[in-house]
């Protein structure tokens, strides 16, 4: 047979044989609790899966052989979602800032530690399963394979976690927290937003008794990065859980803090753009679910607490500008993406506050600017075109919220169409939640109106929305609690389903 007509046969490939053997590439004699063809040569038999991936055909752009050679089996599932996480999850977490939490700590320990290894595989069939899926998953379904494959890779992990808990490993702790954090955000892409805060949770204790056991004893100090990030997730979750941060201050910033502050490179303004959000938002998730009577009743607290957060921005907005207008070498493509979208921020979160004590709809007046504010986000993403899927640091979904509040409903109905055009998750914030929720809450309004006419919105694509959103409600005990929900009082209707 002439060479290019050859067909290379592959053998049927097996579904029930323990690990160690398929690791191996030989026969196993599936003997019930441990195999004997690992116990008869002295191997340890690692056991049967309860679940395995179908068979597919792979791109090799995407899914790569990994080259590099672990200190222990695995499997071709394992082999197939850790590529996934190598090649898509972590680039995906570094575009829009090039942290050295994802590709040196948490890459890096994925190589060497099994426990920190089986979390990536959790997150990268998650996350291929998540964009497959158009960033809607909305409650684990252990009927698809890549929602049980991920369940067995957090078991794996959590045992050997759990085996190495008495031990004196100075690396536990990061260890931990590194797992911690990719089981929330493994949580998150599956809707799970209560899972998630517990593993927070879980991850902020380790913090906080990390620090105490600090200051009694030498123990080696966390890394900076990975601190950041828990702490950064701990403000987010003020909008969709207990209303404020579980360690974070809501009072760390002077009224001086930023006239002593100078601004020089991009690490500079996202670290004092940091800060400010730290306080920022705890006070629009108090806020934003506040109502009339209750905002009056406390209005001139309130209000000192909003001059000086305005204040603040103001001051902050001034700087980074003034950073851009200085004379300095020219600026990379990464630090000019970074100051524009810490710019965006400051712009977002100033009109969120200053909007955010008017009870009822807004007036007309406001509408230029929120009109700007959509008008920055334009800019912004026709300058950068990057689109990852999950990101951990703040991006554009909080500001295009806040623009959905327009009086306006085109402007409102432009903010909806970016984010419904690129649907990603920004740490707790799924772009199709926000839409979605924005477009219901226009929807109210326009029925009222008798103008539900003019919204101009495929009917199909509505309802599919609708479907995810009460899906993903429905499926978290906690989601009346959330600001977002709360002021758009959805849950009557939710309540009604």
């Amino acid at each position: 047979m002439p060479p290019s007509k050859r067909r290379r046969k592959f053998a049927k490939r097996s579904l029930t044989g323990c690990r160690t053997c398929r690791a191996r590439h030989i026969k196993c004699d599936e003997a019930p609790g441990a195999c004997n063809n690992c116990t008869s040569t002295g191997r340890t038999c690692d056991g049967y899966d309860l679940a395995r991936l179908p068979v597919e055909r792979l791109t090799p752009a995407l899914h790569p052989d990994i080259a590099i050679r672990l200190g222990w089996l695995t499997t071709t599932d394992e082999k197939r979602c850790f590529s996934y996480f190598m090649n898509r999850t972590i680039p995906s977490l570094t575009a829009l800032f090039d942290r050295p939490l994802w590709r040196k700590m948490a890459m890096q320990m994925s190589l060497v530690d099994r426990a920190v290894y089986h979390a990536a595989n959790v997150l990268g069939a998650l996350h291929e399963d998540s964009e497959q899926n158009q960033m809607r998953l909305s409650g684990e379904n252990l009927s698809h394979p890549r929602h049980r494959f991920a369940l067995e890779q957090a078991s794996r992990s959590f045992e050997i976690l759990h085996r190495r808990q008495a031990s004196n490993d100075p690396q536990l702790q990061e260890v931990m927290l590194v797992c911690c954090l990719l089981f929330v955000i493994s949580d998150l892409l599956l809707g799970r937003y209560d899972n998630a805060l517990e593993h927070l949770r879980g991850g902020l204790r380790i913090l906080q008794e990390t620090q105490q056991q600090r200051q009694l004893r030498r123990i080696p100090e966390l890394d900076s990065g990975l601190v950041q990030m828990f702490q950064r997730l701990d403000t987010e979750y003020s909008h969709f859980g207990p209303g404020k941060p579980f360690l974070s201050s809501s009072n760390e910033l002077e009224d001086d803090w930023l006239e002593r502050r100078q601004l020089h490179t991009l690490d500079d303004v996202h670290d004092s753009v940091r800060r400010l959000l730290n306080i920022g938002i705890p006070f629009l998730a108090k806020c934003w679910v506040l109502t009339g009577a209750e905002i009056e009743a406390d209005y001139l607290n309130l209000h000192r607490q909003q001059e000086r957060l305005l204040s603040l921005y103001y001051r902050l907005r001034d700087k980074i500008q003034a950073l851009c207008n200085r004379p300095h070498p020219e600026l990379s493509y990464k630090e000019q993406r970074g100051i524009s979208l810490s710019m965006l921020q400051c712009l977002s979160q100033i009109l969120g506050i200053k909007t955010c004590l008017i009870d009822g709809p807004l007036p007309a007046s406001w509408t230029p600017e929120f009109a700007a504010l959509l008008s920055a986000h334009e800019d912004f993403l026709a300058n950068f075109p990057e689109r990852p899927t999950i990101t951990l640091d703040y991006g554009i979904i909080p500001g295009l919220y806040v623009v959905t509040k327009c009086p306006h409903y085109l402007v409102r109905l432009q903010a909806i169409d970016i984010l419904l055009n690129w649907p990603h998750c920004e740490a707790v914030v799924n772009s199709n939640i926000v839409a979605s929720l924005a477009l219901e809450t226009l929807k109210v309004e326009m029925q009222d109106r008798d103008r539900l006419d003019v919204l101009g919105v495929d009917d199909e694509a509505a309802k599919a929305l609708n479907s995810f959103l009460f899906n993903t409600l429905k499926s978290t005990p906690q989601a009346e609690k959330w600001s977002a929900i709360r002021a758009s009082k959805i849950i009557p209707r939710l309540e009604n389903l």
